[in-house]
């Protein structure tokens, strides 16, 4: 479970003062209701004189396995834990590359395509682009995770998927798929599609940027919140099938 954060400013008035004085500054929370019977809170957090009651913070982000998304800027120093996500980044970038992938003219049988994913997380997903490439390897420190999925794409496609753990393994040309940019070799004279925004002298590199979610789900994020933080929250942590489908709005040449 998750919560958002709202800070808002005290009222400084005589009456509201003397309140404080007895009841303390009261943290507002508001469950907002999901399918699936699933939820999440939105919390407001008062501000007295530049300070937020971190004790009673720390008290409600106990009770919530997945910590908070403050707003943007927040710095968190005080050791509250915040949500960290998993990876709907990485399933953004997979899922905008492949609808790239079906647009562009390649010929399959002479494009190689190689996923990044590190924590072998997109292992389900990896047969939408059979039909586009004539071999396809993977980079994981999970190599395990693909054991399964190499067997089945041979059995089902004829396709031997390569896995390794090794960023050595990373080709120097065709496509690359990863969210980050800093392990890819400078050398790379491909096609790289990637979540950071990183020039390289001899590829043409994509990265994505804002964000086309199923459900209007983005609607119930509050102001202040960094959207890919909240919808990720919400597909890892509230199980969301249709933000699964979420891809960026636009890659963008850079």
């Amino acid at each position: 479970m998750f919560a958002t954060v709202e800070f808002y400013e005290c009222d400084k008035s005589i009456k509201k003062r003397i309140k404080r004085f007895f009841t303390g500054n009261k943290i507002i929370s508001e469950r907002i209701d999901l399918p699936e019977n699933e939820y999440f809170y939105k919390l407001r957090v008062p501000v007295y004189n530049g300070k937020i009651p971190i004790e009673k913070l720390r008290k409600i982000t106990d009770s919530l396995s997945d910590g908070l998304i403050f707003p943007e800027g927040f710095k968190n120093e005080n050791g509250i834990k915040t949500y960290a996500s998993a990876y709907f980044r990485e399933l953004l970038l997979f899922n905008t590359a492949v609808s790239q992938i079906e647009k562009s003219v390649f010929e399959p049988a002479e494009t190689q395509i190689t996923l990044v994913d590190k924590k072998g997380l997109l292992h389900a997903e990896i047969s939408r682009l059979v039909h586009f490439a004539g071999e396809m390897k993977i980079i994981s420190d999970n190599v395990r995770a693909y054991e399964g999925t190499a067997k089945r794409l041979m059995e089902e496609y004829g396709l031997s998927l390569l896995v390794s753990d090794k960023l050595s393994s990373i080709p120097e040309r065709g496509i690359i798929i990863s969210a980050r940019s800093d392990i890819i070799p400078v050398y790379f004279k491909g096609l790289l599609i990637t979540g950071e925004k990183r020039l390289f002298p001899f590829a043409r590199v994509l990265t994505g940027e804002g964000i086309k979610s199923r459900g209007n789900y983005d609607a119930l994020c509050p102001e202040g919140i960094n959207k890919t933080d909240f919808l990720s929250a919400l597909c890892e942590v509230c199980y969301i099938k249709e933000l699964r489908k979420s891809e960026y709005e636009r890659l963008v040449e850079i």
